[in-house]
């Protein structure tokens, strides 16, 4: 029927969609070149995901699986990107997720010809024109390449629902293994798709096939069996991250998300989700045949199904999540959508009017983009380096928030000692547990303060890299209840705060002089991790 339907369209019609989709791809790939040539050094996360492929033996990585926030399968591919001889420097990291993005696009493509035998529309402009799916996409984190294992099975159980052939099986079990293996909320959307796809076909009463689909998850579930103890492990000092996430702040959230790089997106995203689901109402009740029926049904299943699963998810991890959290909800409603909208392409004007909007797009999008693609990851790649020149052996390097000393330990190797506040001990790992044990401690910052006064005293400079905010005048951090007891019971959050402010209290109180040092840089960067840099010497005598 697909082919049908292609067939009826004029030659030149579908000659203009094909180039049009391929010009928007020629632009994708570019502001992805442009992304890999300003996103500089690695921000935290990217760093520690970095730090645990270097560990030098598997065993290793396994242990300390449980500071990751995935599976294995991104750490792994770095850890072969590594052994290939490819990731020696930060440009050749980034040349990795410059790969991933190209798979992100080639499975766009895939997905578009598997569903409709068509090139992809709407799923170009909302996800492939996304400065989401750029900027973290393209990241040194899970989030792109569970995309990509995503839409692979996404597209592999379509095929296993229409042509349900041994090949076609064994492929899509093999790809939903590594999808979940890719990110854990993968096996959310996993378990939404084929619960969809075995409905859709137990209402034609194919129960057979319906069991064969629902058992293409089995091995992806069993895969994630030895996973078991690490996220019990993990649980017992995540607690200092979780807070319960209403609907309020999932919304604020994705909305940032889907509006990247214009509000005008989010707007596009709403339209075309009602279209499409207006599509699948015609094509469900009216199609001219099963098979049309059981497409509308199904993909319009799968975008209603992965929303609920996927809110389902948020909850139980209790995280306050960011934008890259939404990148595999968005690509999964994207190609569902084109999967559902081209159906209704039958006149060649429709196709015509669907070309012109995809270049009108694109080029309202580009500016936006391209000023996005142009943003620095990180600035404490640039601080570390710095302060290799200009801190001497005799200072002391105060780091604030402690996560960001996951940076920090990649690339600083000068001979001033440096802490996190509070003060962990470092291996580039962002280790909650060690924070969490921080927290248990009655004045953890006092050995902070200590150092910070014998530095000042015998003339040395301490240096503030983050954010210390000097109150005028000075107050006294809040008093807050032991963690685990107060409102707010492990969160970290406002801990962290007062630890930056029993800081800078001290500081003002005791310091002689303080300044804000420049750092050397000529683009924006990313506003997760541009912190400020600032000095503090002399210490105040008091008689």
């Amino acid at each position: 029927m697909v082919k049908a339907i292609s067939e009826s369209l004029p030659a030149w019609s579908k000659r203009l969609h094909f180039g049009a989709a391929a010009f928007v791809s020629a632009i994708i790939i570019f502001l992805h070149v442009v992304n890999l040539q300003h996103a500089g050094g690695l921000w935290r996360d990217e760093a520690a995901a970095v730090r645990l492929a270097e560990m030098p033996s598997f065993a290793e990585v396994w242990t300390h699986l449980e500071h990751e926030s995935f599976p294995l399968l991104i750490t792994m591919s770095l850890r072969g990107w590594n052994a290939l001889g490819l990731g020696g420097s930060d440009f050749g990291l980034r040349v990795f997720g410059f790969c991933v993005g190209m798979a992100i696009l080639a499975a766009i493509w895939w997905n578009a010809w598997t569903f409709s035998a068509s090139p992809p529309g709407f799923s170009l402009i909302l996800l492939g024109l996304s400065g989401t799916t750029i900027r973290w996409g393209d990241s040194l984190r899970a989030y792109g390449l569970g995309v990509f294992f995503a839409l692979l099975t996404f597209g592999l159980v379509w095929r296993v629902l229409r042509f349900p052939s041994r090949r076609h099986v064994l492929l899509a079990m093999a790809a939903a293994v590594l999808s979940v293996q890719t990110l854990y909320q993968n096996g959310f959307i996993l378990a939404a798709i084929l619960i969809t796809g075995a409905l859709t076909v137990a209402l034609q009463k194919d129960f057979r096939r319906a069991l064969l689909v629902m058992s293409l998850g089995l091995p992806a579930a069993l895969s994630l069996l030895p996973y078991v103890p690490v996220i019990k492990r993990a649980n017992e000092w995540n607690v200092a991250t979780q807070t319960p996430i209403g609907s309020a702040r999932i919304w604020e959230v994705l909305s940032r998300a889907l509006s990247d790089p214009s509000q005008w997106l989010l707007w596009l995203w709403g339209a075309v989700i009602v279209a499409a689901l207006a599509s699948a109402l015609v094509l469900g009740a009216r199609g001219e045949n099963r098979e049309t029926r059981a497409r509308g049904w199904f993909f319009a299943g799968v975008i209603i199904a992965s929303a609920v699963a996927y809110y389902v998810f948020l909850k139980l991890a209790k995280f306050p999540t960011e934008v890259w959290y939404y990148l595999l909800l968005m690509a999964i409603v994207a190609v569902a959508t084109d999967a559902l909208i081209v159906r209704m392409i039958r006149l060649p004007w429709t196709r015509i009017a669907l070309s012109v909007a995809m270049l009108a797009a694109a080029a309202f999008l580009f500016p936006g983009l391209r000023e996005r693609a142009e943003i620095r990851m990180t600035n404490v790649d640039l601080i570390a380096r710095q302060l290799n020149r200009e801190a001497a052996p005799g200072d002391l390097v105060l780091i604030h928030p402690w996560f960001c000393g996951a940076t920090f330990h990649r690339y600083y190797s000068g001979s001033a000692p440096w802490l996190t506040i509070p003060p962990l001990e470092n291996d580039g790992l962002q280790r909650l547990d060690r924070f969490k044990a921080q927290l248990q401690i009655e004045d953890p910052i006092e050995p902070v303060l200590s150092q910070a006064e014998e530095v000042l005293r015998r003339g040395g400079t301490v240096w503030l890299v983050g954010y210390f905010i000097f109150l005028n005048p000075p107050q006294p951090p809040p008093s807050l209840p032991r963690p685990g007891e107060g409102p707010e019971g492990w969160r970290g959050e406002p801990y962290m705060a007062a630890y930056g402010m029993q800081t800078t209290y001290f500081l003002q109180k005791n310091a002689a002089r303080g300044r804000p040092v420049k750092i050397s840089i000529d683009q924006k960067v990313n506003p997760f991790e541009n912190l400020p840099l600032s000095t503090v010497t002399g210490w105040r005598e008091r008689y």
